[in-house]
């Protein structure tokens, strides 16, 4: 039986078992994961994975079972036992209703043949790629890093007559380039994403993070102060995420535990920011046909010149709140139940280019590269600057070390006073560089 023959069977023995609505997601996936360490190829396997999930509802009461069997005996079983669950569960009266079946046009570009197809030498042959690309710009260089590669294979059907399924790819490189230098180390890192071989370039990728690591050596300790902070695309791109994709998720509104709670219509960051999720991009690295209980994906303006426009949505949050759902839900895998993320965040850029930003700071920090979450729950950040500069007189002076940026998701985005009009494209993803009037920087003692 196919996939998707299998998630109608579960869902027939589920209402036959006594539900009142049920669903079923079946699904399929090989990964390939590869590892360097020190210049070589560590490691590289090949997993293979499949299952079957089935939600169960029952005066609202929802009976969640899954299995690793994907057949005929295990789809009838699994809709059998999330019946059982429901009639234990505690009904839920915010509970309304599964999806309703709509048609959609197919988003292409999710599934690269070439991909799924693709052999193990020629895996660890991009590996290699990498190392030497690194190697032949910086010779005394080490390399750690992965690659991965996914192909999914999904299928969803519910007793409201909902059929969906979907064959996608995915491919991501990670690079971590090393150079110890008279007692000194810097480094840096960078990553490529896609969904096609065509997406990424090994060589590319470790040539930059060759070329950047003896740049951050010498690296000094700054002041504890308040600077003018310019954020490269990767710190970027994770602060913005964690607002959109947690802050902003209707189910933690919902709850109270986000700092977005009660603040639609409001002001949340300056009028240089304008954020949109979007599912719908061709070949989009986060895109789909439809979401993760088979809504047709959509184009969600989340922030519009500051404001807060919308929370984003699966069917529950929606029904709870009586607005349309944003087609947000999402199901990384079948042991996991349905919650609510982003899709692929895109920022608007502006009119003022990176060298402009950094001409016009007397004396901040360029927060060039790593990790910058805020708590969805308070909103507050403390992370340190993983790899950054100091600007003095409007220049790069020299790379920064220990420092720690301490502020909270609303003062850096409504500090926002510049958004380069420079966009890095990651398929679907759109990262500009963001400057931020005036964030806490505590140095190393």
């Amino acid at each position: 039986m196919s996939l998707l023959d299998l998630a109608e069977r579960s869902v027939k023995r589920a209402i036959k078992e006594g539900a009142g609505q049920a669903e079923a997601f079946v699904q399929r996936s090989k990964i390939v994961s590869l590892v360097i360490e020190r210049n070589y190829v560590k490691s590289c396997d090949v997993k293979y994975d499949q299952g079957i999930t089935v939600r169960a509802f029952l005066k609202g009461g929802m009976g969640f079972a899954y299995t690793q069997l994907v057949d005929e005996k295990a789809a009838d079983d699994v809709g059998e036992r999330s019946v059982k669950l429901s009639k234990q569960a505690h009904p839920d009266p915010d509970f309304v209703s599964l999806i309703e079946p709509k048609k959609a046009p197919t988003v292409a570009g999710l599934y690269d043949k070439e991909l799924a197809e693709v052999e193990i030498d020629r895996v660890i042959g991009m590996a290699n790629e990498l190392v030497n690309a690194a190697r032949s710009t910086t010779g005394d260089i080490l390399i750690n890093g992965d690659m991965s590669i996914v192909v999914d294979q999904r299928a969803l059907a519910n007793s409201l007559g909902l059929e969906v399924e979907e064959m996608a790819t995915f491919i991501s490189m990670y690079a971590m380039g090393i150079v110890w230098r008279a007692g000194d180390v810097g480094s840096y890192f960078d990553f490529d994403l896609g969904r096609s071989l065509k997406d990424v370039k090994p060589y590319e990728l470790g040539e930059k993070v060759a070329r950047r690591a003896p740049e951050y050596l010498n690296a000094k300790k700054v002041e504890t102060k308040a600077l003018s902070v310019i954020l490269g695309f990767t710190p970027t791109f994770y602060l913005i995420t964690s607002v959109i994709g947690l802050a902003a998720n209707a189910e933690n509104v919902q709850r109270e535990r986000s700092f977005l709670t009660n603040r639609l219509g409001e002001s949340v960051a300056s009028e240089y920011v304008t954020i949109v999720d979007d599912g719908t991009i061709p070949g989009g690295v986060f895109s789909s046909t439809y979401d993760g209980e088979g809504t047709p994906r959509k184009r969600n303006v989340v922030i519009e010149g500051g404001i807060l426009r919308t929370y984003l949505h699966n069917s529950y949050t929606a029904n709870k709140a009586k607005v349309e759902t944003t087609a947000n839900a999402f199901r990384p895998d079948y042991r996991t139940p349905v919650t609510i993320y982003s899709s692929n965040v895109r920022i608007s850029p502006h009119d003022w280019s990176f060298d402009e930003m950094i001409s016009d700071v007397r004396e901040g920090i360029y927060f060039e590269a790593g990790l910058l979450n805020a708590d969805p729950v308070t909103g507050s950040i403390s992370t340190t600057i993983d790899f950054g500069f100091k600007i003095e007189r409007g220049e790069l002076a020299y790379p920064i070390k220990n420092a720690l940026i301490g502020s909270t998701a609303l003062e850096m985005l409504k500090g926002v006073n510049a958004v380069s009009k420079e966009v890095r494209e990651e398929v679907g993803i759109a990262l500009p560089i963001i400057r931020v009037k005036e964030v806490q920087i505590a140095g190393a003692i």
